[in-house]
């Protein structure tokens, strides 16, 4: 088969955790690859943003980082967010 055929495509991705167990789910498809990381870049930039925000709420508790007692309001989302680990770009191709 010649190269030229082969037409890549690119996956953009992020990674969860819930309950222990690890899921990975696909946002979109293009064959931009300017479009893919950029938004996967932007992802990441605004995940690491409110991770930092929801962190100045957290205390160590029984060993582990938890919520502040009178933060209990923000655990919903400071929980989501901690369950989020980054997003990423798969390439595959074609034929």
């Amino acid at each position: 088969m010649k190269k030229n055929n082969i037409k890549p495509i690119y996956i953009v991705k992020y990674r969860f955790y819930y309950c222990d167990e690890e899921s990975e789910v696909n946002i979109f498809v293009t064959r931009n690859k300017s479009k893919a990381s950029k938004y996967s870049k932007r992802f990441n930039s605004i995940l690491k943003k409110w991770k930092g925000y929801y962190s100045q709420f957290e205390m160590i508790k029984g060993g582990m980082i938890w919520i502040a007692d009178e933060h209990m309001d923000k655990f919903e989302r400071w929980e989501r967010l901690r369950s989020f680990d980054r997003c990423w770009v798969e390439q595959i191709e074609e034929r």
